[in-house]
C-alpha cells in the first residue's frame, strides 16, 4: 500500500486530521486510483470510505476535546455544528451576564462592605464612647477616692498633728519641768551629805560644807529620761576636811545659800508668798522628797528650781508695789533690803536695776525656752514634711499604678472589641462573597454539563453513526474481496475444466477475446478538469469534481482477430 503523491498541490484542498490513502500494487482500480481515507482521533487512525465520514468523525473528536472553546477554523465542516456555534453564542452571552451579575454582585458587596465599615466605625465610635464613658466614671470614682483617702489621710494627718502637738506640749511641760530641778556646776557651793564608811542606807547622813568637783547622769526607772531630766549623782569635795565623797544623789546635795536659809531660825521654815511643790507621784526622787518652789509676783505664780531666786523674786515685788511703805515683815530676808529699811543706809541696787536684772534673767530665760520650742517645732515639721511626702509618694505611686492598670485594660478592651468587629465584618464579607460565587459556579456548572451533556449526546450520535459506516464499509469489503477470490476460483476451476476438456477430447484452443478492463480517465476527456487525489500525514485533499470510471478497450493487434 502506498499512499498518494501530491503532484498537483495547488489545486488541493488541505482537510485536517484526514488523509486519502492508495494501494498502487493492487489491481483493484478504485483502491489504486480513488483509495480511501483515514482520520486520526485520539492518535489513532480510523478508516472511512467516505470523505464525509472521515471529516464528521475528526470534527466530533475535537468538539468532544474542546468543547465550547472550539472554533470554525479547527474545523473541517463548521456547518454542521451551527448548533454548538450558537450554544457557545449563548454561553458567551451567559458568561456575559454572569460577568455583569459578578460585578453587580461586586458593587453590592462593595456597598456592603461601605456599610459593614461605617457601622464597624459606628460601633468602635461607640465603643470608644463608651469606655470613655466608663473611664470618666472610673477618673471619676478614683476622684472620689482618692479625695476620700485624702480626707482620711488628712484626718490622720491632723490626728498626728494634734498628738504631735499634744507631745510637744508635753516636752514643752517636762522642759519646763526639768527646768525646775536644779543643775550644779564643778566648783559651785553646796550642802552635800556625807555617810561614813559610804553606809548610805544603814545611817542618817551628815550635811557638810563642799564644793562639786564632777558629776553624772543616769536614767530613771524604765522610761529612761524622766519627765524631770535625768538624775544626777555628784562627787564632792568637802572644804573642810578636804575629803571626797562619790555617786552622792541630787537629793543629796543643796545649794550652800538654799541650805543656809532651810537652816535658819524661822519657825517652820514658813516663807511669805513662796512655797514648795512636790510631786508625789513621780519616780523621781528628787521631785517627790525636794522638788521646787512656786512665788506668787504681781498676782501670778512663777516657779523657781532654788528657794533664795523664789525669795528674792517675791521680796522684790513687794519692794516694787509699796516702795518706802515696805517694813520687815513684808519681806523674807530682809537683810538683803536693809538700804530700804534703814534710812541712813547706803544705797543698795535700784528696785528698777533689780527688776532689769530680772527681767534680763527671763529674756534669757525665755530665749532659751523659744530656742527649745524652736528647734522642736523644726524638728516636728522636719518628721511631719517626711510624712506628709512619703504618704502622698505613696499615694502618688498608688494613682499612677492603677492609671496604668486602667489604661491597659482599656486597650486591651479597645483591641479587643476592634478585633471582634473586625472578624464579624471578614466573616460577613466572606460569607457573602462565598454564597454569591457558590451560586454563580452552581448556575455556571450546571449550564457547562448541560452543554456537555447536549455535546456527548452528539458525539455519541456521530460516534455510533461513524462506526455504523466503518462496519458496514469493512463488512462491503469483505464481501467483495471474498467475492473476487470466489470468482478467481470459479475461473480458475472453470479454465482447469476446460483444459481438461480440451486436452482429453483432443479439442482446439479457445479464441483469443478482446480484454476489458477500468480504468480511470480524466475529466479533461471530456473537457473538465479533475486533480489527482494525494496523501498528506494529517490533513487530506477532497477533489472537487467525482473521477469517472470509464471502460477502455485495450487491444493488441493480435488480440483485435478473432481466431476460430
Amino acid at each position: 500500500m502506498t499512499m498518494k503523491d501530491d503532484d498537483d498541490d495547488d489545486e488541493d484542498i488541505v482537510w485536517k486530521g484526514v488523509r486519502t490513502v492508495t494501494d498502487r500494487h493492487t489491481d483493484d482500480p478504485w483502491a489504486k486510483h480513488v483509495g480511501w481515507y483515514v482520520a486520526t482521533i485520539d492518535g489513532e487512525d480510523h478508516t472511512f470510505s467516505l470523505l464525509s465520514d472521515a471529516l464528521r468523525a475528526y470534527d466530533s473528536f475535537v468538539v468532544s476535546t474542546k468543547g465550547f472553546k472550539t472554533k470554525k477554523e479547527h474545523l473541517n465542516l463548521p456547518g454542521d455544528w451551527d448548533k454548538l456555534f450558537r450554544d457557545k453564542a449563548k454561553g458567551e452571552k451567559h458568561k456575559l451576564e454572569i460577568e455583569e451579575l459578578e460585578e453587580r454582585h461586586d458593587k453590592e458587596m462593595e456597598k456592603l462592605r461601605e456599610k459593614a465599615e461605617a457601622d464597624q466605625e459606628s460601633a468602635v465610635r461607640m465603643a470608644v464612647v463608651k469606655e470613655e464613658r466608663k473611664v470618666r466614671e472610673v477618673q471619676h470614682k478614683i476622684k472620689i477616692e482618692y479625695k476620700e483617702q485624702s480626707k482620711k489621710e488628712m484626718e490622720k494627718l491632723k490626728r498626728q498633728y494634734e498628738q504631735e502637738n499634744v507631745r510637744r506640749l508635753e516636752e514643752v511641760v517636762r522642759a519646763e519641768k526639768q527646768k525646775l530641778k536644779p543643775r550644779y556646776q564643778v566648783g559651785e557651793e553646796v550642802y552635800a551629805a556625807w555617810w561614813p564608811d559610804d553606809k548610805k542606807k544603814d545611817e542618817q547622813p551628815l550635811w557638810y560644807p563642799g564644793r562639786v568637783k564632777s558629776y553624772r547622769d543616769k536614767r530613771v526607772g524604765t522610761k529612761g529620761v524622766g519627765e524631770y531630766g535625768v538624775v544626777r549623782l555628784y562627787k564632792v569635795v568637802y572644804t573642810d576636811d578636804g575629803t571626797e565623797q562619790d555617786n552622792i544623789p541630787e537629793h543629796f546635795v543643796f545649794p550652800k545659800e538654799d541650805y543656809l536659809l532651810s537652816t535658819s531660825n524661822i519657825i517652820h521654815h514658813e516663807w511669805k508668798g513662796v512655797r514648795n511643790v512636790v510631786d508625789k507621784a513621780s519616780e523621781d526622787v528628787w521631785a517627790s522628797l525636794i522638788g521646787y518652789y512656786v512665788a506668787i509676783i504681781d498676782g501670778k505664780e512663777q516657779s523657781f528650781p532654788r528657794l533664795s531666786e523664789a525669795l528674792q523674786a517675791y521680796d522684790a515685788s513687794i519692794a516694787k508695789r509699796k516702795g518706802d511703805k515696805t517694813k520687815q515683815s513684808d519681806l523674807n530676808i530682809p537683810e538683803n533690803w536693809g538700804w530700804l529699811l534703814t534710812p541712813n543706809a547706803p544705797a543698795p541696787p535700784t528696785v528698777e536695776e533689780l527688776m532689769e536684772e530680772l527681767h534680763e534673767t527671763r529674756l534669757k530665760i525665755t530665749e532659751q525656752e523659744k530656742m527649745c520650742v524652736k528647734s522642736l517645732e523644726e524638728k516636728h515639721d522636719t518628721e511631719k514634711e517626711l510624712a506628709v511626702k512619703a504618704a502622698l509618694a505613696e499615694e502618688r505611686r498608688r494613682t499612677q499604678d492603677m492609671k496604668r492598670k486602667l489604661r491597659k485594660e482599656l486597650t486591651v478592651f479597645h483591641e479587643n472589641e476592634m478585633k471582634r468587629a473586625r472578624q464579624m465584618f471578614e466573616g460577613d464579607k466572606t460569607n457573602a462573597i462565598e454564597m454569591a460565587l457558590l451560586n454563580a459556579r452552581k448556575e455556571q456548572e450546571l449550564s457547562l454539563e448541560k452543554q456537555r451533556g447536549d455535546l456527548e449526546q452528539h458525539f455519541n450520535y456521530e460516534k455510533d453513526k461513524a462506526m455504523q459506516f466503518v462496519k458496514l464499509e469493512t463488512r462491503q469489503q469483505l464481501k467483495s474481496e471474498m467475492q473476487a477470490e470466489f470468482n478467481n476460483l470459479k475461473n480458475e476451476i472453470e479454465k482447469e475444466i476446460e483444459q481438461r476438456l480440451r486436452t482429453e477430447y483432443s479439442l482446439p484452443p479457445p479464441p483469443k477475446r478482446a480484454k476489458v478492463s477500468l480504468s480511470l480517465i480524466p475529466r479533461s476527456a471530456f473537457g473538465v478538469s479533475s486533480p489527482k487525489p494525494t496523501e498528506q500525514k494529517g490533513k487530506e485533499n477532497m477533489p472537487e469534481g467525482d473521477s469517472l470510471l470509464t471502460p477502455q478497450s485495450e487491444k493488441s493487434s493480435a488480440e483485435d482477430e478473432a481466431q476460430i
